[in-house]
């Protein structure tokens, strides 16, 4: 499909287009009590997740904490189809990270350079590193599609151009602001969704995205919580791959209709993405306890 085609068909009025007023719906958003209760017994598990890291000596701690950071920069890659073997290899011998830079960088507040530059090392070692040199896209031939019986269908165009620079200031806006963080999963699970949705960047827009969210937890932990940590206790890609379709077509869903049902469907998917994490990482810690003693 040619440029001209494209455009053709983004003004054509028959695909949804991913625009601004989706900042107007995050800031009128209520929480129904469904995902309040929700996310209230995840709060729950995380705060005994917490605890049983913070069970574990600082050496166990901390290998523990280095181990499952890594898992998750190879697992964000993967889960994007890169190739899980080289970005391993680019790993160790680079050294340089996405994570490591955002915790360097932004444990108080994101700065819109730190925005940019944050995802130029995302893509860093990808099969799409040639993009890794943009702040971020300068065109409009972007779009999302999925297969439908052998057949590519767009779902909606991704925001125009001409407004990124809007989307991007106004994501780190809220990112710094106060709104919401009495709700420390919702809030970083809205981060995600903005980013997702809007798809600012040539690539790894959703790879970006989980880990802005996991990012913004962290440091929301770190105000609510009493004992300091020094790196996230929780990232959560590895529970995505079962419901990859799924996960796409709630960010769809949110793009096309911003309406409170869509975006209490994707709380509710994530809050769960967040407790099939903690189960698999509290099994890992208790296994580990009983190796190294």
């Amino acid at each position: 499909m040619g440029t001209n085609d494209i455009e053709v068909l983004r003004n054509s009025g028959t695909i949804p287009v991913a625009n601004l007023k989706i900042f107007d719906a995050i800031n009128n958003l209520k929480f129904s009590d469904y995902v309040l209760d929700h996310e209230q017994y995840t709060m729950t598990m995380y705060k005994q997740y917490f605890s049983n890291v913070k069970s574990m000596s600082s050496e166990e701690e901390k290998a523990f904490l280095k181990i499952i950071k890594y898992a998750e920069i190879i697992d964000n890659q993967s889960f994007e189809y890169e190739d899980a073997f080289i970005s391993a290899l680019y790993l160790e011998q680079v050294g340089e990270n996405c994570i490591d830079y955002l915790l360097q960088n932004s444990t108080s507040t994101l700065s819109r350079d730190c925005f940019i530059k944050g995802h130029k090392i995302l893509l860093r070692g990808t099969k799409n590193q040639k993009y890794a040199n943009n702040d971020y896209r300068v065109n409009n031939d972007s779009f999302v599609c999925k297969n439908v019986n052998g057949k590519i269908k767009i779902t909606y165009f991704s925001i125009p151009y001409t407004d990124i620079n809007e989307a991007i200031n106004n994501i780190v806006k809220f990112y710094n602001s106060d709104c919401y963080d009495e709700h420390i999963f919702l809030k970083s699970q809205i981060i995600h969704a903005l980013v997702a949705c809007l798809q600012i960047f040539d690539d790894g827009n959703t790879r970006y995205a989980r880990i802005l969210q996991n990012m913004k937890l962290y440091q929301l932990t770190r105000n609510n919580f009493d004992n300091i940590i020094d790196t996230p206790i929780l990232y959560g890609t590895k529970s995505y791959f079962p419901y990859r379709d799924k996960y796409r077509n709630l960010i769809c869903n949110i793009v096309v209709d911003p309406n409170q049902d869509n975006w209490d469907k994707w709380f509710e998917f994530n809050l769960n993405r967040v407790e099939d994490q903690m189960y698999f990482l509290d099994d890992k810690i208790e296994y580990y306890k009983k190796l190294v003693k």
